[in-house]
């Protein structure tokens, strides 16, 4: 399997909207800090898109009309945006403790990455 950070990071960004409850504090503060290397407008985009961190999930369109630009432009701006976020060491070191965890179980010695998103993705409190 090919490692593909920006495809694993939309799908943690998917987990996130799937499973609210599971946003812990730290969590929550890890992945501001992830979001702060974008302009705010474009961390606000990519928050309605997926609709995490108590951001109203919208449409493209809507999300479009409000930036007053079309709906490729918004798409591209936040699949750009995304990629951006899934290269930095911060989201390489989320990645790897989801990682650690989805591996620790014994699910015959393997879990899908996505899966284990899905389910389990709290940072420890260590």
């Amino acid at each position: 399997m090919v490692h593909n950070p920006a495809q694993e990071f939309h799908s943690f960004l998917m987990a996130l909207n799937a499973n609210p409850e599971k946003t812990n504090n730290q969590l929550r503060h890890f992945l501001d800090h992830l979001f702060s290397i974008l302009k705010e407008e474009e961390a606000e985009a990519v928050k309605h898109y997926y609709g995490i961190l108590g951001h109203e999930q919208m449409a493209l369109n809507d999300i479009a009309r409000e930036r007053q630009v079309s709906e490729a432009e918004i798409l591209q701006e936040i699949n750009n945006n995304v990629r951006r976020i899934a290269i930095t060491p911060e989201w390489q070191q989320l990645r790897n403790i989801t990682l650690a965890k989805a591996y620790s179980r014994k699910t015959n010695n393997r879990t899908d990455y996505n899966e284990t998103v899905r389910n389990d993705y709290q940072l420890s409190k260590d």
